[in-house]
């Protein structure tokens, strides 16, 4: 039955599967993993499938981008869409991070995000991993040194952080800026339109 669950994802996604029990690994055309999932346990529901003491990682351009870990995974009946649960955690791009849920459609979702990267740490109520690399974070909350970032959207990208509509406190200032280009690795940021006042 779980060997009909993967050819009808692969079908249904243009893509190929192999399965060895018990894990899954979807390739995209060319040929390279896209994703791959291990599961200690796997059962048919109503619903689709439900997985239990779960590792995912997540390709990009056949290399390893993102590793996830998760008590649960529950999958529609063809696959094509998966959600993990029961406190997440996992890795890439330097992060190390955790989750409340975490949500596969075409990209990583993960909900009330924390990742730490060194001296980045970034709080999110959602954030958005692509395979290409690029994260973006709704409603997030950033401290690097003796900063202290807040800003409703951002992008994270090659180690640059761009947000718009950001408040930062830190050094005794206070900073609202339209826009913010962060070179994490350096340490250097840049602010578009913004106002600056002293701070107690």
């Amino acid at each position: 039955m779980f060997i009909l669950l993967v050819l009808f994802s692969a079908l249904a996604l243009g893509q190929t599967a192999t399965l060895t029990a018990p894990w899954l690994t979807v390739y995209d055309p060319a040929g390279r993993p896209r994703w791959e999932i291990r599961m200690e346990k796997l059962v048919r529901t109503k619903e689709g499938w439900e997985g239990e003491g779960v590792s995912v990682t997540l390709f990009s351009a056949g290399a390893p981008l993102i590793s996830v870990r998760a008590p649960r995974l529950s999958a529609d009946p063809l696959g094509r869409n998966w959600s993990l649960s029961g406190g997440i955690s996992g890795e890439g791009q330097g992060f190390s991070f955790s989750a409340e849920e975490a949500r596969w459609m075409d990209r990583l979702i993960l909900i009330a995000f924390s990742g730490q990267r060194e001296d980045l740490k970034v709080e999110a109520q959602e954030a958005r991993w692509e395979l290409l690399g690029v994260i973006e974070f709704f409603s997030a909350k950033v401290t690097f040194s003796d900063w202290f970032l807040k800003f409703p959207y951002g992008k994270f990208v090659e180690a640059v952080l761009v947000a718009e509509d950001v408040e930062a406190r830190g050094r005794g200032l206070r900073i609202s800026a339209d826009f913010l280009e962060f070179q994490v690795d350096k340490g250097r940021a840049k602010f578009l339109g913004a106002k600056v006042v002293r701070s107690s």
